[in-house]
């Protein structure tokens, strides 16, 4: 981004513990969520075991990441009805909502962006949102095998400030979006006005991305759904880079351009207007 525009936050992104949280409609047993983490295909060194002293809590080391990340079992829905308040208004609503509203149960999966071993000096070179996006595969790899456990209704995420009905939830997990389930981190949220459509995404800070915002945009919500959702995953998959100013787009004859200012949600965030 331009150091010019004084209306950008002067934000500096550093690599951040990851959140989730899968809801179930009671407890899973803790043996079944250590059977599942274990059985984690490919040889990637997974070990499981509870925290000395910390009941329902287990550590999970992976070897070939250099990665440690922990599980949180709660027999207790998410507190002030936080979960259901933050349904995705496209992928958590009617039944899927409902699902939601009347879990019991959740396991929270956190994984700080912290390496160890060789994974930590090769980590050490790269940029924080590499960084960042290490540590969300490891979480999405946890999310993906923890979603085989029965009772599953839907998962909350930290990052993207959403609530995912199990419909979707499986479709990412099933590599629906491809190898990777980042659309647990990041989404778009929609909002109509007097002309076209408002929107913004949410969670791409998170990865170490300005966030997208775009205003009375006269396209179709649904083509900027797909806009705002195509060019987050090239910001966060392809280690895509805007700048104040550049225009850009999903083909030539789709051209727009970015304007540097803060986020609608946080004005603290820097995001990106596109110029619709």
């Amino acid at each position: 981004m331009s150091d010019e525009n004084p209306a950008t936050p002067s934000a500096t992104f550093e690599p951040r513990l990851m959140l989730g949280d899968l809801l179930f409609e009671s407890l899973p047993g803790e043996e079944d969520v250590i059977a599942q983490v274990s059985d984690v295909p490919g040889d990637l060194g997974v070990a499981v075991e509870p925290v000395a002293g910390k009941e329902g809590i287990l550590e999970v080391r992976i070897a070939k990441f250099g990665a440690i990340a922990f599980l949180t079992l709660i027999d207790a829905p998410v507190p002030d009805h936080e979960a259901e308040s933050n349904a995705h208004q496209l992928y958590c609503q009617g039944e899927d909502r409902d699902r939601i509203s009347t879990h019991k149960a959740q396991i929270l999966v956190a994984v700080p962006p912290e390496f160890t071993g060789d994974a930590a000096e090769q980590v050490a070179d790269l940029s924080a949102p590499q960084t960042q996006l290490i540590a969300a595969r490891v979480h999405g790899m946890l999310t993906m095998a923890l979603s085989r456990l029965p009772g599953l209704v839907g998962y909350y995420s930290g990052s993207a400030a959403a609530t995912f009905g199990l419909p979707f939830l499986h479709q990412v997990v099933t590599g629906q979006f491809g190898s990777t389930p980042w659309p647990l981190w990041v989404s778009a949220w929609l909002r109509p006005e007097a002309e076209g459509f408002s929107g913004y995404t949410h969670g791409l800070w998170a990865m170490g991305h300005p966030e997208l915002q775009v205003v009375n945009a006269s396209i179709s919500p649904e083509d900027l759904f797909m806009y705002l959702m195509d060019t987050s995953a090239y910001l966060v998959l392809e280690e895509g880079e805007f700048a104040d100013g550049q225009s850009t787009g999903r083909n030539a004859e789709e051209l727009f351009t970015l304007h540097a200012e803060p986020w609608v949600v946080d004005q603290s965030v820097p995001a990106f207007r596109i110029g619709m």
